[in-house]
């Protein structure tokens, strides 16, 4: 961990957790967790499809037979004042072994005005545009690798922001239509896009942790000599380079409690020719529209769509990209079925023809989950991916295409 992240962490923590010092109320703290354990098998061990965290260009987030999973903490504390504090902390072996952050954050939640609620926070976190993650700590519930979305905004999209929003609830206004504006500023996340631009989209569930460096494959291209020798074989997604302030606003709306879409718009404004800390600010934007429907009791589909760009440098790099999931999900007592499909590309626009960062991509995912007990359950999921990355050719024998499968055994329990 980058020890100039360090006291950012620690007084986002300190506001978070001496809560009950500084409101004059009583408060009630809550604590949560889950994990997991996992064998997993891969038709394809070869070296440069390795996990991107191990310097390969595999796009899988393990390569191991038997492990242990991310296990996340939820503390919650809650306060008879507008005030409460939400801390998001997991164990984790990748992409860098041991216990983190992930999210941590002060709520303001006063009363309705007129019907309508104002709310605000103020830490660390994801913006709320996925309606695939939303268990505990930003986890899925329908399967345990997320789609290709929204395992790239768990490794890079985390800001150090202000939020606010406005809701107006349908039941209030005795409407089947409840509509949710939400908007923010923020700091701390300059150098998205570097993980998507030269890997590709991944499918996984790992979250990079506050002040976290994620590695990649040391592309001959970025490294010494290369047009692009500054930038280094990682990144680290939440630095702050060039002081300028980020923004996102998005708009929620549900229907009779069946219905639901989130559309975001998400702009770092990052000045791409700022050079600090070994990492480079990018340029990055995207436009995101999240989609839920109820079709009966069992069945539930959910889509996303994600669409922008990013630039790094003097026109060194730029890329356009675009992803989309529709997943269908059943449940029935204690099982739970999900498929996903995944389709994803990354366009090279730029004239560094050393660099070529274009790929292209679609996954099937297909996962049953029984629940034993109120605190385990039984996993078995399944994965096939088709890939093709050509910056992979700038090693001698190494292919452009590949065709990855992954098989896995999971007992997950919660707290």
């Amino acid at each position: 961990m980058p020890k100039a992240e360090l006291p950012l962490i620690c007084i986002t923590l300190t506001i978070a957790l001496a809560f009950s010092s500084t409101v004059e109320a009583a408060e009630q703290l809550s604590l949560q967790g889950r994990g997991e354990f996992y064998l997993n098998k891969q038709n394809d061990t070869a070296y440069y499809l390795k996990p991107w965290w191990q310097q390969g260009t595999g796009q899988f987030g393990t390569h191991t037979e038997a492990g242990v999973g991310p296990a996340y903490l939820l503390a919650q504390l809650e306060t008879d004042s507008d005030f409460s504090a939400t801390v998001h902390a997991q164990w984790h072996r990748a992409p860098e072994a041991g216990f983190g952050v992930t999210e941590a954050w002060i709520n303001w939640n006063p009363l309705p005005v007129s019907g309508y609620r104002v709310r605000g926070r103020a830490g660390i976190f994801y913006p709320a545009l996925s309606l695939e993650n939303t268990d505990l700590a930003w986890t899925s519930p329908y399967t345990n690798s997320f789609s290709a979305i929204n395992s790239w905004i768990a490794e890079e999209i985390k800001t150090r922001a202000i939020e606010l929003s406005v809701n107006r609830p349908g039941r209030f206004f005795k409407s089947d239509h409840s509509i949710q504006w939400v908007g923010a500023l923020f700091q701390g996340n300059d150098p998205a896009g570097s993980i998507l631009t030269w890997r590709g989209f991944a499918l996984h569930n790992l979250q990079t942790s506050i002040g976290e460096r994620v590695h990649f494959a040391n592309y001959p291209s970025i490294a010494a000599g290369g047009e692009i020798e500054l930038q280094p074989a990682w990144v680290e997604p939440n630095r702050e380079l060039d002081h300028k302030t980020g923004y996102y606003t998005g708009l929620h709306w549900l229907h009779k409690d069946q219905t639901e879409m989130r559309l975001y718009w998400y702009d770092n404004r990052g000045e791409p020719t700022t050079f600090k800390h070994g990492q480079y600010a990018w340029d990055t934007r995207f436009l995101s529209l999240a989609f839920q429907h109820q079709l009966t009791e069992q069945w539930r589909l959910l889509a996303q769509v994600l669409s922008g760009d990013t630039s790094m440098g003097i026109q060194a790099v730029v890329a356009d990209y675009q992803s989309s999931y529709l997943m269908l999900n059943y449940q029935l007592d204690r099982h739970s079925i999900s498929a996903r499909y995944d389709h994803f590309e990354v366009t090279d626009k730029d004239l560094t023809l050393t660099d070529d960062n274009n790929g292209k991509g679609h996954s099937w995912t297909f996962n049953w989950t029984y629940q034993l007990t109120a605190h385990l359950n039984l996993a078995l999921e399944h994965s096939s991916l088709q890939s093709f990355q050509p910056n992979r050719t700038q090693w001698v024998g190494w292919q452009a295409h590949a065709k990855q499968r992954s098989s896995s055994l999971i007992l997950g329990y919660r707290w």
